[in-house]
């Protein structure tokens, strides 16, 4: 029962699917010389910090990071990178015999 009725839109969908082509076709090619379009695209990358490993120096500590950032900003003190990815970031060591209270 359902095929007899559905023949008819078959027929008309199939129709349709035949004649886009040739109606698509004829729209695209009139004024081509004179089409115009403004795509505007923007995309937001959050900024990545991810330290990858530490050593310890005598002067302080090494930590070797990756950032898709030009400059990063610890403890208030910023650090450049010649590019983004990964990078050496220095922190000096406390000087000998300084002591940190907190709490006061």
């Amino acid at each position: 029962m359902t095929g007899n009725r559905l023949r008819p839109a078959h027929a008309a969908l199939a129709a349709l699917m035949a004649f886009a082509p040739l109606a698509c076709a004829a729209e695209s090619t009139v004024g081509t010389g004179s089409a115009t379009a403004r795509v505007r695209l923007v995309v937001v990358v959050p900024p990545v910090f991810q330290v990858l490993g530490a050593t310890q120096t005598a002067e302080g500590r090494d930590y070797l990071v990756w950032t898709n950032m030009r400059s990063i900003t610890i403890g208030g003190r910023e650090y450049r990178f010649a590019r983004p990815g990964e990078n050496t970031v220095h922190v000096p060591a406390a000087p000998v015999g300084a002591w940190v209270v907190h709490g006061l």
